[in-house]
């Protein structure tokens, strides 16, 4: 699993147990991760894993003025989705009425979705509102399933929700939900950094 696992990994994306669950298994090994590391070490990268253990990544091993310009496309694209991620954690909240919000490896049933916002007003707006998002949450049917088919494709398409039952329409979020929630408290902690991050804060952050 070395390999495969290496090359997710370096293309930037997060191995949780919902997306990767083999690669995830095999990083469970402290030898597997040290192999691993070792590798990316050489190349000046190294791995790293979420606070809360649901996902591992790739970041710097050290940030010279080259990588920068990289920690800075990421400050802004964590920006850019954290309204839209933030609003679709409430929406799923109140629709599915948990107190708690989703963890990675839970499961959406997007029936149960639709139902619940379809029957309620509030939850019709809130969802009509993502459409203030931008164009990415503009659906081109005004309708409760079509605008709700949109919000979900884009989580999806930022890597927050996984397709588990394309015919059932299950969904579960993603190791990356872990990662969002670290970079949420990250930004609070130093928001001065956004736009110019120093060493020290930038090594923190993801590789691209």
């Amino acid at each position: 699993m070395f390999e495969p696992t290496l090359h997710l990994l370096l293309s930037g994306g997060f191995v949780c147990e919902t997306s990767a669950p083999e690669s995830y298994r095999y990083l469970q090994s402290e030898p597997a991760q040290d192999e691993v590391d070792a590798y990316l070490r050489r190349i000046g990268r190294r791995l790293a894993r979420t606070v809360g253990g649901y996902a591992f990544y790739v970041a710097y091993l050290r940030v010279a003025q080259a990588e920068r310009a990289e920690v800075r496309k990421l400050f802004s694209e964590i920006k850019y989705e954290l309204r839209p991620v933030v609003n679709f954690l409430q929406l799923v909240m109140q629709a599915l009425r948990s107190e708690e919000a989703p963890t990675p490896g839970e499961r959406i049933d997007y029936p149960a979705m639709l139902k619940a916002v379809t029957g309620n007003a509030q939850l019709a707006d809130d969802l009509r509102n993502f459409a203030a998002l931008g164009k990415d949450f503009t659906a081109g049917d005004a309708t409760v399933r079509g605008m709700l088919d949109k919000v979900f494709q884009q989580m999806v398409k930022a890597g927050y929700l996984l397709v588990l039952d394309r015919d059932r329409e299950v969904y579960a979020f993603t190791g990356k939900l872990d990662y969002l929630m670290e970079a949420i408290d990250f930004l609070m902690d130093r928001e001065q950094i956004a736009e110019e991050p120093g060493p020290a804060e930038a090594e923190q952050m993801r590789m691209l």
